[in-house]
């Protein structure tokens, strides 16, 4: 088997393990709460129950193939995790402030004044997030 091989299976299989440890959080009644991201677990006793037993099956299957195949797992590194995310939603926060939120029509009275500090304060604080999770990518632990 190639290398082209190993690296299509071990990422197809990579992403399926990735859902399955959601799944598993969720068969444990994993819920999620906050200001404007809510995950709701709906899940019955009986689901949640099935849904645990299929996913340990399917890792058990996954570990097997990983073994029999010699395939490379992935792993993700956290702080590199938070970096990436916090480069994405800098470009998306910007887009809220009141210069760009024109091109959807004129802005109500007040808005841009509300929105565009508010906006500068969360990617402040998403500055330093990511300076706290980068610096173990860059060996070298700090306050910010």
């Amino acid at each position: 088997m190639g290398d082209s091989h190993i690296r299509g299976i071990s990422s197809t299989l990579s992403l399926l393990d990735e859902d399955l440890c959601k799944f598993a959080q969720w068969a444990k009644g994993h819920e999620v709460r906050s200001a404007l991201y809510e995950v709701r677990n709906t899940l019955s006793p009986v689901q949640r129950q099935l849904i645990a037993k299929r996913v340990e099956k399917m890792q058990v299957m996954l570990e097997e193939i990983r073994n029999a195949l010699n395939l490379l797992g992935s792993v993700r590194m956290v702080d590199k995790m938070i970096v990436g995310s916090c480069a994405i939603q800098w470009a998306s926060l910007l887009e809220l402030e009141g210069g760009h939120l024109r091109r959807y029509g004129e802005l109500p009275p007040g808005l841009a004044e509300y929105l565009d500090p508010r906006v500068k304060a969360l990617n402040d604080d998403l500055h330093v997030i990511s300076i706290a999770a980068g610096q173990s990518i860059r060996g070298r632990p700090r306050d910010p």
